[in-house]
């Protein structure tokens, strides 16, 4: 069976729902035709703007936490103070129209991101993209790195007159679809969301990279740069999942585009479950390179034919409604920790970390399971050898 990977966002067909995020890997025309080779269906430019210190890049700028698990596809952190685009926005005219141009009838959806410190430039860069030939707007309400009263980044978006205001200052200057983009830190993102659509916004992106700090205690100092940083990775996958399922659930009735923390195919399927009509993926192509968009299109592709479905649409928000509210959780003990046998190795860990004191080991180190247990779970996750298990008894 062959299946539709197409999504279509503000009357705008994706032939598939990856789209590159701002970011490195969309700093210029080149990458971003790489990001089109690669098979990805949409590109967002690096954000454009008229600020000069945000088009000047520290140095250095990028580290991983755990590189060993980065470069083995389990979790890491990626923390960098990478800013805006270094091109002056003129620049970016010429960079849209070769781009426009070496993709002219092939299925390629370019948005830019822009960033206005006034509301007039807002408007002059809406006008400016528009022109150039782009075929998307995404307001950039999410940079983590803006640290003072500014009508950009993550600091205009505390503020929820000022992203309305943003919101309609681009949607009238424009006759192209506008996306926000959400940021996670500091604000409530349902609320921005909810501004955004009821500003004018035909899509959002949610989410954006936390703020973050890493220090080094032997110095007393801040890593490298010696300043803040954007915090993200897969770490950060479950909570941009529960906001967007949030968002999902408020039934907007405009396209949502899940962000932060895709590593793999799996996790865009996940988006999609709880209800995203598309991804935008940045850190994955940073460490693994421009070439896992075809793996993530494989994967996704395959899984849809194991399942049966056709089309992203069969199975978008099908998650949702097995999301329990907290009112209606189980509350009762009716689980019963199994344990193999054959498969444990009397190492104890369970017993270490057991809560309620409810497990020892016995003679020939086997296992035992006491009442005190409280069916929490704990000692089935974290079992090193997947020994135990629950077993629903009532």
């Amino acid at each position: 069976m062959r299946v539709d990977l197409s999504v279509n966002i503000a009357s705008l067909t994706f032939k598939n729902p990856i789209i590159v995020a701002s970011g490195p890997s969309t700093a210029s025309a080149e990458r971003i035709l790489k990001c089109f080779e690669f098979g990805a269906a949409g590109a967002v430019t690096k954000t454009i703007t008229y600020d000069v210190m945000m088009r000047v890049q520290p140095k250095p700028r990028m580290y991983i936490m755990k590189p060993g698990n980065a470069l083995g596809n389990g979790f890491y952190s990626f923390y960098s103070v990478d800013l805006m685009s270094e091109y002056e926005p003129e620049r970016w005219v010429e960079e849209i129209r070769r781009i426009k141009k070496s993709t002219l009838g092939k299925e390629s959806v370019l948005i830019a991101s822009i960033a206005g410190r006034t509301f007039e430039e807002w408007e002059n860069l809406t006008r400016l993209v528009e022109d150039a030939g782009a075929d998307m707007i995404e307001t950039n309400l999410s940079c983590p790195h803006i640290e003072k009263d500014s009508l950009m980044g993550r600091t205009a978006a505390l503020n929820p007159k000022l992203v309305s205001e943003i919101i309609r200052v681009v949607k009238k200057a424009a006759s192209i679809p506008v996306v926000g983009k959400i940021t996670p830190h500091g604000a409530n993102p349902i609320e921005l969301a909810k501004i955004m659509v009821d500003s004018g916004a035909d899509a959002i992106v949610s989410t954006a990279r936390f703020r973050g700090l890493i220090l080094d205690i032997n110095s007393m100092k801040p890593i490298l740069w010696g300043g803040f940083g954007g915090y993200g990775g897969p770490w950060q996958l479950p909570i941009s999942l529960g906001w967007t399922a949030n968002i999902a659930m408020e039934n907007l009735k405009k396209p949502i585009i899940g962000s932060g923390g895709i590593s793999r195919w799996e996790d865009i399927v996940r988006f999609i479950l709880v209800g995203a009509t598309a991804v935008q993926i940045c850190t994955s192509i940073i460490v693994g390179g421009y070439n896992i968009i075809r793996g993530m299109i494989k994967g996704v592709s395959e899984w849809m034919e194991t399942k049966g479905f056709q089309k992203i649409e069969d199975f978008r928000g099908l998650s949702l409604k097995n999301i329990i509210p907290i009112e209606h959780l189980e509350r009762r003990k009716i689980y019963e920790i199994i344990v193999n046998y054959e498969r444990c190795t009397g190492c104890g860990m369970c017993v270490r970390t057991c809560p309620y004191n409810a497990i020892i080991l016995g003679d020939n180190n086997r296992v035992r399971i006491g009442l005190e247990c409280d069916n929490c779970g704990l000692c089935v996750s974290i079992c090193p050898f997947k020994a135990l298990s629950l077993e629903r008894i009532a």
